[in-house]
């Protein structure tokens, strides 16, 4: 049975009216002690916990407890809606219906980056309503706002059932021709969201995906794609990230920080299997599904860095969260897909129906069964069928 119970989060500075707003959260529970709290400031996923193999049940979210948390770590988008295009917009421009359409420019004073200056992260979206399985959060993004043409209405619904399934459907409709690549950008550490870089380096981890979006010195991609095959970005065979962030020493970026191509013939109708994250010391997995072409895997390597002494981010209930405290897995269109007409498209017609869904399935694998002896087995009985 599904339940959703509503509560106070903070006051955050609406950005369009410049006024102190009330800030809700919305916490969706299931009869599995898996829970999932979402607040209107960014849509955000303020949490997500569910239980390990021996019942105990922890956060797997890193986040904050408070408004100030979030906006102090804006940059950093911690569990935020991400549009109205996600990821790179090359040189802030690109062209539709023959006319060159200059967006806005926050990163490097060049290019655009998770929709401008003030992107979905930064809006306090409304409430829609509240379902029997879960919530929808309303946005109407305005004509011009950061350079986008179109008003642009925006519904998130965010749903639970009770196979541990946690749904994430994202809806738009514009008044004119405009692109829409909206994406969600969530922290996980499966052994708990203060277990850290130990905790991470922990996680096996396969990526459906036999590609990756290959860019420039800017990262900005060059249209073509990049086999994994014989590279540490290979995840199609189970592997410890901790094993593949070692490789990454005398590299540029210090970790993950890449575009895979799940579905190169993007069709919105199919929802592919896009990957499976393990923590074996707890037991806790989550599976990925998506109807999205592309999955920008990060590891947190912009995080502070506690070897040289840097001041940690510090989360929910005193965590401590620094380089490699987490990962995110961001589905979305391939980056700068409005300047790379061989990408799936980003553009939608007026009353065209954009259509996102992300579905993240928590479970456990009880990977230490098969060490037991069947003595030991026989005497645990009926208490080894745990949470699924």
């Amino acid at each position: 049975m599904v339940k959703v119970v509503e509560d106070i989060f903070g006051i955050a500075i609406n950005p369009f009216t410049e006024k102190a707003q009330v800030v809700r959260r919305y916490t969706i529970s299931n009869a599995n002690h898996l829970t999932a709290s979402i607040i209107q400031l960014g849509a955000s996923i303020q949490s997500i916990s569910c239980p390990d193999a021996y019942h105990n049940v922890e956060d797997v979210v890193l986040g904050f407890n408070d408004v100030a948390g979030y906006e102090k770590n804006r940059h950093r988008h911690f569990g935020c809606m991400l549009g109205r295009v996600a990821d790179r917009v090359a040189n802030a421009e690109f062209i539709m219906d023959r006319r060159r359409v200059h967006v806005s420019k926050n990163l490097n004073d060049k290019h655009q980056i998770d929709g401008g200056y003030v992107g979905f992260d930064r809006v306090i979206w409304d409430l829609d309503m509240i379902r029997p399985d879960g919530v929808t959060l309303k946005h109407v993004s305005a004509n011009g706002h950061e350079g986008y043409p179109g008003d642009l209405t925006v519904l998130v619904h965010y749903t639970m059932d009770d196979d541990n399934r946690f749904f994430m459907r994202i809806e738009a409709r514009s008044d004119q021709t405009t692109p829409v690549n909206i994406s969600n950008h969530c922290y996980f550490n499966l052994a708990g969201q203060r277990a850290g870089r130990r905790g991470i380096l922990e996680h096996r981890l396969v990526i459906a995906a036999e590609h990756t979006i290959e860019t420039n010195e800017e990262s900005m991609p060059t249209g073509r794609f990049s086999t994994v095959n014989n590279t540490i970005y290979d995840m199609r065979v189970p592997a410890f990230i901790g094993d593949r962030l070692r490789q990454f020493e005398h590299k540029a970026v210090l970790g993950f920080d890449v575009c895979y191509a799940i579905d190169k013939d993007f069709d919105a109708n199919i929802v592919h299997f896009v990957g499976k994250i393990l923590h074996p010391e707890s037991g806790r997995f989550m599976e990925i599904h998506s109807n999205q072409p592309g999955l920008r895997f990060c590891t947190a390597n912009d995080f502070p860095n506690d070897s040289r002494d840097e001041e940690p981010i510090m989360g929910k209930d005193c965590a401590r969260y620094f380089q490699y405290s987490g990962f995110s897995v961001q589905m979305e269109k391939f980056p700068d897909t409005v300047n790379n007409l061989d990408f799936p498209t980003a553009f939608i017609m007026p009353s065209e129906l954009y259509f996102h869904e992300t579905i993240y399935t928590f479970g456990v694998q009880e990977s230490w069964k098969c060490c037991a002896t069947p003595e030991e087995l026989t005497e645990l009985g009926d208490d080894i069928v745990r949470y699924h």
